[in-house]
């Protein structure tokens, strides 16, 4: 397949991007170490930029190309970018019904927290509890598509935002520049949902937020000013997404991407569906979140060093999803036995199961799209961990399968990922079974 490559440089950052391009290989000497450090990646661009050219896996593709032409360069591109940590409140369930009732709201500056803090964390328990606070409170930028929701009476519920503790999980409260509020999402919008004892948690994400629906309600009330990375999709597309799922390529293409969950990501060797980064540690990670949020931002401002390694290091926290069959019985150790036989441990590999190695588009027959679209081409998909498989429907890369039983049903329409479906129909049910205990 062709490949074109254009360049999506955010605003003013085109002239940058001709600079950067042509200084970039002389300017910069890159760190000869790179062992995780949160110092050298607070102060360090050198640092930032060797973490950014040995994890990225291929560097032909738009997401690749617009980050080595503007990240980790001294004095020009995204380094220069003022630090963005926008004082917010949480969106109470109270608050959100009078915006919804047409109220105007002060914002009450005296009350929003800022994350930043005084000085770096001490100990991990600190770094931890500052990056569990980014990722519930951290505000990516003031967005006119859950401005205008909020103001739609029962839009949240029906798009499937959380409640906890009288507010609205993801969503904040910042200043609209005039004195009234704005409201920003989170990670927490997409990527926290509800423990079975009422906690919250990101180790799996919210299969019930429908971010297609989500533009598709406000579209009537919002003109222009949408996102980028949801502007681009057509109205057709947005109806076909669904919950848990989104479409972040702005490439006018249908590329849908299951919602990621975080649980286990400190086990994963590759970031993405489509392995788009070599997953080395904590400063891969912390450089991912950092350029995230820029783009988020559309380049405008970039989140402070401090609360993107936070990020991350609570992110490689997370433990894998327990399994589903806590008591398996005797059909999952049948299963096992299927799955060494069939050549399930090929690819997904115990104790972890997953591998160091891809698969590429071709070979697991799935929706080519995402693997090889310009913007994040790879032309492969990272293989998942199976453990805790049972609780992570929607299944394969773009959630296009609801369960197990359909995975591997030999029936199914859904194209790709052809292993097992030859199984006996004793061999699938023991296979389940045991699916079900790791």
């Amino acid at each position: 397949m062709a490949r074109v490559h254009r360049s999506r440089a955010p605003g003013i950052a085109l002239f940058v991007l001709g600079v950067a391009v042509g200084c970039a290989p002389e300017a910069l000497e890159v760190a000869p170490g790179l062992a995780d450090d949160p110092v050298r990646y607070m102060e360090e661009v050198a640092y930032r930029r060797g973490v950014l050219e040995r994890d990225l896996t291929e560097s032909n593709n738009e997401y690749a190309q617009e980050r080595l032409a503007l990240y980790g360069l001294e004095g020009v591109g995204w380094d220069v970018l003022p630090p963005g940590d926008a004082p917010s409140l949480p969106l109470s369930l109270d608050e959100a019904d009078l915006l919804a009732a047409g109220a105007d709201l002060v914002f009450e500056a005296d009350s929003a927290a800022r994350l930043e803090p005084e000085s770096i964390p001490a100990t991990d328990s600190e770094w931890l509890d500052l990056g569990r606070r980014v990722f519930f409170q951290y505000p990516l930028r003031p967005d006119p598509i859950y401005t205008a929701l909020v103001g739609l009476p029962g839009a949240l519920e029906e798009t499937g935002f959380l409640q906890d503790d009288g507010v609205w999980v993801g969503l904040r409260l910042v200043d609209d520049g005039a004195g009234g509020v704005a409201v920003a999402p989170t990670c927490a919008q997409c990527h926290a949902s509800l423990q079975p004892d009422g906690s919250l948690s990101a180790v799996l994400s919210n299969r019930d937020m429908d971010v297609g629906l989500a533009r598709l309600l406000v579209m009537d009330t919002q003109e222009g000013g949408l996102p980028p990375e949801l502007d681009s999709t057509e109205a057709a597309d947005l109806e076909r997404l669904g919950p848990g799922r989104t479409d972040v390529l702005s490439d006018q293409e249908f590329n849908p991407y299951a919602l990621p969950d975080f649980g286990g990501l400190a086990d994963l060797p590759f970031l993405h569906h489509n392995a788009n980064w070599h997953h080395r540690g904590t400063a891969t990670l912390a450089v991912r979140c950092e350029t995230l949020f820029i783009t988020a931002d559309s380049g405008r401002t970039r989140i402070p060093r401090v609360l993107s390694w936070a990020l991350a290091r609570w992110f490689q926290s997370l433990p894998a999803p327990t399994p589903l069959d806590e008591a398996p019985g005797p059909e999952a150790k049948q299963g096992q036995q299927v799955f060494y036989d069939s050549g399930c441990a090929n690819c997904h590999v115990p104790p972890l199961y997953t591998s160091d190695r891809v698969v590429t588009v071709d070979e697991i027959g799935t929706d080519p799209g995402a693997g090889q679209s310009a913007v994040r081409w790879t032309g492969n998909y990272r293989i998942p961990s199976l453990r805790g498989v049972g609780r992570t429907a929607p299944y394969l890369h773009h959630g296009a399968v609801e369960t197990l039983e359909m995975l591997f049903d030999p029936e199914r329409t859904e194209p790709g990922h052809e292993f097992g479906l030859a199984l006996t129909a004793e061999e699938r049910v023991a296979l389940l079974a045991f699916l079900r205990s790791i």
